[in-house]
């Protein structure tokens, strides 16, 4: 099995090395916590090792990306002129096409040599089902469907808080029990303010630490601190 580094400062350490190649993974968190920057940063860690990368915002436009992205030190623009990091904005009103028709990305995917991709987030794609069943086995068809891709994953999702730090998290949709990993970013209320901490709760392939450690965004992007 193919382990690829993640390209986020500290987060390897934690991870025991890196990601399984191809892996799809969860990265949950309360709104606010930085799970687009850690997707992004992801994919720019990747383009840094010559993996190309493709960001997919469903709940928010492109421009709208890039412009909360404009603080830190990635130069987003120039990645993306030089074919190195590409978008491709599905707006919600056109979910159903991302669920149903999903061969135009993985032609996209296979043309460009796309390695690494970030759906932000799966709420969008969640309210497009009935009812939980329904939700889960759409689910199903859709990670079925991006394991296709041969790409590494990342799918951000919004969590259900949980009463004290010592209960596991979930997400609103349960895309966690599908998926080979799972990252959930927490916000610790300590010394009067609020500091992000990161766990790493599942990840196939890998010996992870069980632990939960601090996390910063920088100007430079996310630093886990392991």
């Amino acid at each position: 099995m193919e382990i690829i580094k993640s390209g986020i400062k500290g987060l390897d350490k934690l991870l025991g090395g890196g990601i399984p190649k191809g892996s799809v993974v969860a990265v949950s968190g309360p709104t606010g916590c930085g799970k687009s920057t850690f997707g992004m940063n992801f994919i720019v860690g990747g383009v840094e090792q010559g993996e190309a990368g493709l960001y997919i915002p469903i709940e928010s436009t492109k421009e709208e990306v890039l412009e909360q992205m404009k603080e830190f030190s990635w130069n987003i623009d120039f990645l993306e002129k030089n074919k190195k990091l590409f978008f491709l904005d599905y707006p919600p009103h056109e979910v159903d096409q991302f669920i149903s028709k999903m061969n135009p990305v993985k032609e996209l995917i296979e043309t460009m040599g796309i390695e690494r991709v970030v759906i932000d987030s799966i709420m969008p794609i969640a309210l497009q089902f009935n009812n939980d069943l329904e939700r889960k086995r759409g689910f199903m068809r859709l990670i079925e469907n991006i394991k296709k891709w041969n790409t590494t994953t990342f799918i951000i999702t919004e969590d259900t808080p949980s009463t004290t730090q010592d209960v596991l998290p979930a997400t609103k949709y349960g895309v966690e029990t599908l998926t080979d990993g799972w990252i959930h970013i927490h916000y610790i209320w300590q010394d009067g303010r609020r500091e992000r901490a990161l766990e790493v709760l599942k990840m196939k392939g890998v010996r992870h630490e069980m632990k939960m450690v601090f996390m910063d965004i920088t100007k430079s992007g996310v630093v886990v601190k392991s």
